[in-house]
């Protein structure tokens, strides 16, 4: 805020003893007395002492300290004897004249404080709109997990590994993507297995699910990566990791019918069959065939009707590991030199716990592959 500044009184004047240059002039002929003359006549000194008195009372009914009322009282009152025309008297209030503006001050000078003021407090200047701020960075990530976010590419549930996703069908159009799969075995021709015609009528797509199932006890459904078997470019893999996420149908008494997901070679059974998730006799079982023969690993405990859980095969060179919902339960040894495999799903007929029509039905969500 701009300062205080007291206005400088004009000093007041002081009453000089008079020499004749400084006398006043005749009050008609405007001449100064000269040598030798008298001075102005009597009527003309008494008006002037009269018109003195009155100047005098004028100042002490205008004077509102005691203080200038006392020095123009005595002539003593500074103690140095001084006669009175020679000490300072208050005059007539006089009006100040008028104070020139100061000139702006420049922007580089702050205006200086008053000497006996205090300075008001700035006045707060509004705040100040809100900027949206950039986004900030995001935070680095492991080099494993930093490269799964930026391509968003699935993961095999619960094996850990650098895996590449080489295959995957989340079953999200409006039908079987021939490109990828055949409607069933051997196509065109359309053979059997297990015990049923594998027939396309059979297989759906739809709500995000591949659904196959059984229209009686002689026509099942079957679909495969086989490009060998109808499948436009279709998927094979010698080592790697196959990942099905898969609803089986059941009841109180077990699963549904013959389903299975499994892979298996050109040439069986040299080039062997990894049976992730077969049924047989109602019960979730692992099995593997060889030359060797047929080395059934076994069921898996548990209730697998009518939820969905993954089921998944890491093939290596000379063993395959069976994972489900991450968790391995099952390891065995493999002599099919590890040979191309293609991906099956099927559905075939059972004299243990049948079902027909839609409640046969196995639900494929997704099918996936890595390498």
């Amino acid at each position: 805020m701009p300062a205080h500044r007291k206005n400088s009184a004009h000093p007041a004047p002081r009453y000089q003893k008079e020499t004749a240059a400084d006398a006043p002039l005749h009050p008609s002929t405007g001449a100064k007395p000269g040598p030798g003359r008298r001075p102005w006549p009597l009527a003309a000194g008494l008006a002037a002492a009269l018109l003195g008195a009155a100047s005098l009372g004028l100042g002490l009914a205008q004077s509102t300290n005691p203080t200038d009322v006392a020095r123009v009282a005595s002539a003593s009152d500074t103690g140095s004897g001084v006669p009175v025309s020679d000490v300072p008297t208050k005059e007539p209030a006089v009006a100040p004249a008028p104070a020139t503006p100061a000139p702006a001050p420049s922007p580089a000078a702050a205006p200086a404080p008053g000497p006996s003021l205090p300075q008001a407090p700035a006045a707060a200047e509004p705040p100040a709109p809100a900027v949206p701020s950039a986004p900030e960075a995001p935070i680095a990530l492991a080099p494993a997990a930093a490269q799964l976010a930026s391509s968003g590419a699935p993961m095999p549930t619960g094996v850990p590994g650098n895996w590449t996703l080489a295959f995957a069908d989340d079953f999200n159009g409006a039908g079987l993507d021939t490109a990828k799969w055949s409607g069933c075995w051997f196509s065109p021709g359309c053979g059997t297995m297990n015990k049923v015609s594998t027939s396309p009528a059979n297989v759906s797509v739809a709500n995000g699910n591949l659904a196959l199932g059984l229209a009686s006890s002689t026509s099942g459904a079957l679909v495969s990566t086989n490009p060998k078997g109808g499948a436009g470019t279709g998927f094979q893999f010698t080592t790697g990791y196959v990942e099905a996420r898969i609803k089986f149908p059941g009841n109180a008494n077990g699963l549904f019918n013959w389903p299975a997901f499994w892979t298996t070679g050109q040439s069986w059974p040299a080039t062997g069959e990894n049976d992730i998730a077969e049924v047989l006799q109602a019960k979730m079982t692992v099995n593997y065939h060889s030359t060797s023969g047929s080395q059934n690993q076994g069921g898996v405990g548990g209730n697998w009707a009518n939820e969905y859980h993954t089921f998944g095969l890491h093939r290596m060179a000379n063993s395959s590991d069976v994972y489900f919902d991450g968790v391995k339960v099952k390891s065995y040894p493999t002599n099919d030199g590890n040979a191309p495999q293609y991906i099956v799903l099927n559905v075939g007929a059972s004299s243990t716990n049948p079902a027909y029509g839609p409640q046969s039905q196995m639900l494929v969500d997704y099918v996936r592959a890595w390498q």
